[in-house]
């Protein structure tokens, strides 16, 4: 099973003490949402927007690569 992929547009301003965050299951979504933020004309001059490439992994991915890193570890201290 392939990993899911999503896109997370994250946003804020100097004088929020918090992010704003939107998913979407592709980068034309959050391309979508920055057009629309543009035209309402809603982008602050201090603003910071950023668009993340996030994984999704399952409980069962995460185990093995967890298994894997102490494996690696406990080869690397063997030398």
């Amino acid at each position: 099973m392939s990993n899911k992929v999503v896109y997370a547009l994250r946003y804020s301003l100097p004088y929020e003490s918090s992010d704003m965050l939107q998913v979407f299951e592709n980068l034309r979504g959050a391309i979508n949402r920055l057009e629309q933020m543009d035209l309402h004309d809603s982008f602050d001059e201090d603003e910071t927007v950023t668009i993340e490439c996030l994984e999704i992994i399952t409980d069962e991915v995460s185990e093995q690569r967890l298994n894997n890193c102490r494996t690696h570890k406990a080869l690397s201290t063997r030398q």
